[in-house]
């Protein structure tokens, strides 16, 4: 389908998440009982990591990880294309040395490089024609040892997920209070298929499945091929 077509899924995904904003704290499916463990135990992977040093935050959304990250990190900058998840992100994460940015992580650009780039839920919002340029923007916000650390669901979370047909990318209908119905990108990633495509790219990729629904991912660039 036309470019055109993708580019108006993708605006009606940041509508979406603006939408969503007040209520998204109370329903993302990490801050429910069900999940706490998984939760805890990427927390626990996530700290093991630190610490970060100059760390980038992609779709950081209402702040659940900004919290944390901004713990262990130097600095720390997060982007989100939603003004209104970013106000209540600044509401919980105070530090001075955090910078929130409101940008399209598809045209956005970084001014410098960062140690440590981190993103939850956000690759499997990426859709396919953009792969290889969404890991090519990560490449070039790294500094040449930095590090990558990814969190998103696993197939078995297409479950509970409606799709929606005839897209020009892998989607699915979401609901918010009210009753409107939006249309947000999703792409679920079994991990054996996510390492092989991140190491054409040039990736060295350590996955870990957390549950049936999650997993994380540590990325590093491989010298080798650079």
């Amino acid at each position: 389908m036309a470019e055109d077509g993708l580019d108006g899924l993708l605006a009606e995904q940041i509508a979406y998440y603006r939408a969503r904003a007040d209520e998204y704290d109370a329903t993302y499916p990490l801050d429910v009982h069900a999940d706490a463990a998984a939760r805890a135990e990427l927390l626990t992977t996530l700290e093991g990591l630190a610490p970060f040093g100059r760390t980038l935050e992609f779709a950081c959304g209402t702040g659940q990880w900004t919290a944390e990250l901004a713990r262990h990190a130097t600095t720390l900058t997060a982007v989100d294309a939603a003004p209104e998840a970013l106000a209540i992100c600044r509401r919980r994460v105070e530090a001075a040395d955090v910078r929130l940015v409101e940008a399209d992580l598809f045209s956005w650009r970084p001014r410098e490089r960062y140690d440590f780039v981190f993103f939850s839920a956000w690759l499997s919002h990426v859709p396919p024609q953009r792969f290889d340029a969404f890991w090519a923007l990560v490449a070039d916000c790294l500094t040449p040892d930095g590090r990558v650390f990814v969190i998103d669901e696993l197939p078995a979370a297409a479950a509970v997920e409606r799709p929606a047909a005839g897209q020009p990318a892998p989607a699915v209908h979401r609901d918010v209070t009210g009753g409107r119905v939006f249309r947000a990108v999703k792409v679920f990633y079994a991990p054996d298929e996510l390492r092989a495509r991140l190491e054409v790219l040039g990736w060295r990729t350590e996955i870990r499945t957390v549950g049936r629904r999650f997993f994380s991912a540590s990325l590093r660039r491989d010298q080798r091929r650079l």
